[in-house]
């Protein structure tokens, strides 16, 4: 619920959950819209964007459920209000559907949600200082929990959720050209990355560089032609970051967080092979303008 847009309803949870007052709609934007997209198919899909077959994934496991899809299944409160409705004791007169909603609770967990919620989380309370910030500290720590204490709802660390067995890696952009390894290193399930729209305003401050307002993938272009050696040091650099940030999570996320750091670092090794031959990235740089979608 508050990861959607703000309004008095949301009060009453925020007390509840001893969070400070519920933010404005600018807040709601600035985090949601413009920095990190709440929807697991931006997070799991190899297009790092809206829909595809991430969306169509979870819409699945709905309808496997014996429910109705919503029209965004894979937002994030779709998804936690889902959790919630399973996690709810069965009554003794339960019947075979709703006993099967019950033991969909680990492969919720394992599936949807924990290879993305907790890269999404940590973000958040990076990027936000204020109330969201906190909210995602709270979500993280209740996830963890559950994560920690899944096995009786059968989650298995040890097994790698279906979106990430079947997630491409990240193009190497001397084989396969410019346009798919930017495509690529925005979508976090092939690059281990999260990078939003503060990440390269950060790195355009840093190396004195101008930032073009707009799409992170254009944005992204921009900075590659003033100084694509300085901006691909840069991003490794933050991959490095982020994969640490990963691994850290191994002990008790296992095989999901192994995945997302052994991207990351080979993101990093390939982001530094790139700087080190920046003259060939700097012309691979001038790709074809327009997108499929505003997530990128």
């Amino acid at each position: 619920m508050l990861a959607e847009p703000p309004t008095e309803a949301h009060e009453a949870v925020a007390r509840a959950l001893g969070l400070s007052r519920v933010p404005s709609a600018a807040d709601y934007s600035d985090v949601f819209l413009f920095q990190l997209y709440p929807y697991a198919s931006v997070h799991l899909g190899p297009e790092g964007m809206m829909g595809g077959e991430a969306r169509a994934r979870v819409a699945g496991f709905w309808r496997a459920l014996g429910l109705e899809a919503p029209e965004e299944p894979d937002h994030l409160s779709a998804l936690l209000g889902l959790y919630a409705t399973l996690a709810e004791n069965p009554s003794p007169t339960e019947d075979a559907v709703a006993l099967l909603r019950r033991s969909g609770r680990g492969a919720l967990l394992h599936e949807h949600l924990a290879p993305w919620l907790f890269q999404f989380a940590e973000r958040v309370a990076e990027l936000s200082r204020g109330f969201y910030g906190a909210w995602a500290r709270l979500l993280d720590d209740v996830f963890r929990t559950e994560v920690e204490d899944g096995a009786e709802a059968g989650f298995d660390p040890t097994m790698l959720p279906v979106h990430l067995r079947e997630a491409p890696t990240l193009p190497d952009p001397r084989e396969e050209g410019a346009t798919a390894f930017l495509s690529g290193l925005l979508a976090p399930v092939r690059s281990g990355l999260l990078l939003a729209r503060a990440d390269l305003a950060r790195i355009s401050s840093e190396l004195d560089l101008g930032l073009r307002a707009g799409e992170r993938r254009y944005a992204m272009e921009s900075l590659l032609s003033q100084d694509a050696p300085g901006v691909l040091v840069a991003l490794a650099r933050e991959s490095r970051r982020q994969g640490a940030l990963h691994a850290a999570r191994v002990g008790w996320l296992g095989a999901t967080a192994r995945f997302h750091a052994d991207r990351a670092d080979r993101t990093a090794e390939l982001l530094d092979d790139l700087a080190r031959q920046h003259s060939t990235v700097t012309t691979a740089a001038a790709v074809p303008r327009g997108e499929g979608s505003s997530e990128q």
